[in-house]
């Protein structure tokens, strides 16, 4: 009778590699997926960026020919009426459309932020008559925590540089994470976290 033995090299894995491979799939995993979703989020701030940026040459050239700023009043699209901020994107509504027609700015598409342009016109705290500050409220992260992008034009009055505070969550000018100076005509983050 012969018995016949499995070579060395036809067995499988054993429970302790196969272990080892998932913990290590795991770490990977850990690692991976909080980067993906920073990435993401990042990705969709970079809209409230373009978007500001595009304000500000808006606000500016409305400014030349009407020597005032325009005032939005609240932020657009009111973001009650698609569920609240978040990672959803919301359409440019005929509100949004009617209240930022006489500056002549709209965004392309759908939106994840809801934006506003304040001046003391609008009733906003400023301390000069010739500043806006633009802000773009949103939720990109989905954490529940509304992140503020804001583009401040100040005046120059007597050598000081003056503006409006953004009147929603009633915040000032963003400043530069590294030297903390404030930034000024430039779309920015609020706070560093969202950088």
């Amino acid at each position: 009778m012969q018995i016949h033995q499995r070579s060395r090299s036809q067995h499988g894995f054993t429970l302790v590699e196969l272990m080892i491979t998932v913990a290590i799939i795991g770490i990977l995993v850990s690692i991976a997926v909080p980067n993906f979703l920073s990435y993401q989020a990042r990705s969709r701030r970079s809209e409230a960026m373009t978007n500001l940026a595009a304000v500000g040459r808006a606000q500016k050239a409305f400014q030349a020919e009407r020597n005032t700023y325009h005032d939005s009043g609240v932020s657009w699209p009111d973001d009650a009426m698609y569920g609240g901020l978040g990672t959803t994107q919301m359409p440019w509504d005929s509100d949004a459309v009617s209240n930022f027609d006489e500056l002549g700015w709209a965004p392309e598409g759908k939106v994840f932020y809801s934006y506003g342009a304040y001046t003391s016109a609008g009733g906003a705290t400023c301390t000069c008559d010739l500043c806006f500050t633009a802000a773009a409220y949103g939720d990109v992260d989905g954490n529940t925590s509304t992140q503020v992008i804001m583009y401040v034009h100040p005046q120059d009055v007597g050598g000081v540089l003056q503006s409006c505070e953004e009147p929603i969550l009633n915040k000032t000018v963003p400043l530069n994470p590294a030297t903390g100076t404030p930034i000024y005509d430039a779309p920015a983050p609020l706070s560093n976290s969202d950088y």
